[in-house]
């Protein structure tokens, strides 16, 4: 499975070095979901420019060059980062690797979805990918509905297999989207100055306030399955601002998958096994990759 990490800054704020490194060191932890590409992009808050997309078909730590990205990243409000484990798609097809530009939208999503069962299941019409992950599917689909919270979650509901994704959307500028489909988890947490983060996994946010002595202050949350948030970066704090439910559904087989938990630690699985809420799909529903 892929990993997720991202940032939304606080302005109250008056230094970025912190929260940009918060966000570098992410996505080295975020390399035990996936090694085969990486990639971020970096948005202001004027959304209707476009965001700086960096991506490679390496991992985030060798795609990662200081000098050159850590001034640019310090100027962003918003970041999103992926890590890639591909098990759909070349892996060293640039066009794979996320984050993806899709439309309006420009998104990093983790899992493993039925693709041919949700361009079924969706209106005719979507326009043709640029590569060939289940993700860009998604995110196409996505980009039809817009910012649509009602819509977002009805194609959200579609989706047999296992995913989360996080998004952005030109035509909503001072937005950011977070979903959690079935099972693939996903943590979001403030530290003491407001910044707002998010990760596949929290042990890497308990990691990160080992490491400093607690003094990150980092209050995890789990997301939980079949939630959409919608987080303003209009405000001083990034806040979730809307927040919707859906019904998840994985495939037979799908809770059984261990990578769906890499970079968790036992205790973090058992809480979110037992927090599960998807429905399970017929077993003849196919499988999709990233």
């Amino acid at each position: 499975m892929c990993g997720l990490f991202g940032l939304v800054r606080s302005t109250r704020a008056t230094h970025p070095q912190a929260a940009s490194g918060v966000f570098v060191t992410l996505g080295r932890l975020a390399e035990q979901r996936g090694r085969d590409a990486a990639g971020f992009a970096l948005a202001s808050q004027q959304l209707p420019l476009p965001p700086t997309v960096v991506k490679a078909t390496r991992p985030f730590g060798s795609l990662w060059h200081s000098p050159l990205h850590t001034p640019m990243l310090h100027q962003a409000r918003i970041a999103l980062g992926h890590t890639r484990h591909a098990s759909q798609g070349a892996p060293d097809r640039l066009a794979n690797a996320h984050p993806l530009q899709a439309g309006a939208l420009v998104g990093t999503v983790n899992g493993d979805i039925d693709q041919a069962g949700l361009r079924r299941r969706l209106p005719p019409g979507l326009p043709t990918p640029q590569g060939e992950t289940d993700s860009e599917i998604l995110l196409l689909a996505l980009d039809r509905v817009r910012g649509d919270l009602g819509a977002i979650c009805q194609v959200l509901t579609t989706v047999r297999g296992v995913t989360a994704l996080a998004w952005i959307d030109r035509t909503r500028p001072g937005l950011v989207f977070l979903a959690r489909g079935a099972l693939c988890p996903l943590a979001l947490t403030r530290d003491a100055h407001g910044h707002l983060y998010w990760g596949s996994s929290p042990t890497w946010f308990h990691h990160l306030d080992e490491r400093s002595g607690g003094r990150q202050g980092f209050k995890v949350e789990r997301v939980t399955e079949g939630t959409l948030l919608a987080i303003t970066t209009d405000s001083a704090v990034p806040t979730v601002i809307a927040e919707r439910s859906f019904l998840p559904t994985a495939r037979a087989g799908d809770p059984e998958r261990r990578s769906i938990w890499a970079g968790l630690d036992p205790g973090e699985v058992a809480v979110f096994q037992a927090e599960a809420r998807h429905l399970t799909a017929h077993p003849d529903h196919a499988g999709g990759g990233r």
